[in-house]
């Protein structure tokens, strides 16, 4: 176990974030950006369950803490007994007021671990609460997170559907934090682009983009760009030539400058078929894209209000998304109007007001496990 030095606080709060790794990701970019804001007034640690390198940037006053071994591939069967000894070991020495839990498939250890410290632990589960309800976290998760705190979910719509499940679990809602930057070029001086951001597989589902792309009659010198990596690059590259769209559309990977990459385009293109929250979708609309989204499980209807600031497609609908889309690409009025209106309403996203939120249930958390433990002192 290793990991860097930081500062004392004044208060003695020390929160320490759980999750697997800080590799380019929605969750792994909240994880780092909460981090960094939490420093202000509290010791912050973060403990990875990767040594993989760290993709975000850390305030020098966060401690990173990784683990020495392998990950799954190279340990084996071993690996979940590792990790239990791991988290104990760095658990203890961290010796954290709270414990902030960010992965569904992580949460049921950290949970138990956190509870035979009689540590708090707030669970953040940010996967679509489809993933919860279905499979072997349908069956376990319900039956652990009552140990926790609370359980934090991204939209309202999820911790509608988790409820009947999780009926014993406290719930809050939190969105993601959304820089929302002070000026963004306007719409007629930006790259005639349509843009994704996104790991290029899974359920982002970038092939039926690509489909409804070469079905849009393009009168001007329109480009696709796909931001982001993943398993299924080769396949989605392959894909652009078979639809002869290799000449427009293009995959310029990882990147550390998608807020830029979204204020010079014209348009952000979302298929995904099921999301937690859609960060990608919140982050292109504070950047004033043009966006039009498929309304899959659960978000971008808490984002998009169809034909205000976006355009909102049924799920799998491709005929539909490519008319929209041709409207987009068409009308540059529309446009304007779609940025102005989006980017207002990410003001209630707004990362200063969301984290000042958080850090706020984190201190009442805090206070109720410093009097619970009084108690239990005075009683022995």
């Amino acid at each position: 176990m290793s990991g860097t030095s930081r500062s004392s606080k004044n208060n003695g709060r020390n929160v320490c974030f759980i999750c697997i790794s800080l590799r380019p990701g929605g969750t792994e970019r909240v994880v780092a950006r909460a981090a960094n804001y939490l420093t202000q007034d509290s010791e912050v640690t973060i403990l990875l369950l990767s040594r993989a390198s760290t993709f975000y940037k850390l305030n020098p006053n966060v401690t990173l803490v990784q683990p020495k071994f392998a990950g799954l591939k190279e340990v084996g069967w071993k690996w979940p007994f590792k990790v239990l000894i791991y988290l104990w070991r760095a658990i203890s020495a961290v010796k954290p007021a709270v414990i902030l839990c960010f992965g569904e498939a992580i949460a049921p250890l950290i949970v138990v671990v956190a509870r035979l410290n009689r540590i708090p632990v707030i669970v953040f589960n940010r996967a679509s609460p489809l993933s919860s309800l279905r499979g072997v976290r349908g069956l376990i998760n319900p039956l652990i997170y009552p140990m926790a705190r609370f359980v934090v979910v991204q939209t309202k719509r999820a911790a509608d559907l988790l409820r009947p499940r999780y009926r014993f679990c406290r719930f809050e809602v939190f969105p993601n934090p959304i820089s929302l930057p002070d000026k963004v070029p306007p719409t007629n001086q930006r790259e005639i682009r349509v843009i994704n951001v996104g790991s290029l597989g899974g359920k982002k589902n970038q092939k039926a983009l690509m489909r409804i792309f070469a079905n849009v009659k393009v009168e001007s010198n329109w480009i696709l760009e796909f931001v982001g990596d993943g398993p299924d690059r080769k396949l989605l590259e392959q894909c652009a030539k078979r639809l002869n769209l290799d000449q427009v559309v293009r995959f310029i990977g990882q990147r550390d400058d998608v807020e830029t990459l979204l204020a010079e385009s014209s348009i952000f293109a979302f298929t995904s078929l099921t999301e937690g929250f859609p960060n990608a979708l919140a982050e292109a609309m504070a950047a004033g894209c043009a966006c039009i989204s498929y309304d899959c499980p659960t978000g971008p209807a808490e984002l998009i209000e169809h034909g205000v600031n976006g355009f909102l497609v049924e799920s799998g609908n491709e005929v539909e998304y490519t008319r929209f889309l041709q409207r987009l690409m068409d009308e540059p009025e529309l446009r304007a109007l779609f940025s102005h209106n989006a980017r207002e309403s990410m003001r209630r996203f707004e990362a200063g007001a969301v984290l000042a939120r958080l850090e706020g249930m984190i201190e009442e958390v805090a206070r109720q496990a410093q009097g619970s433990r009084r108690k239990v002192q005075r009683k022995s």
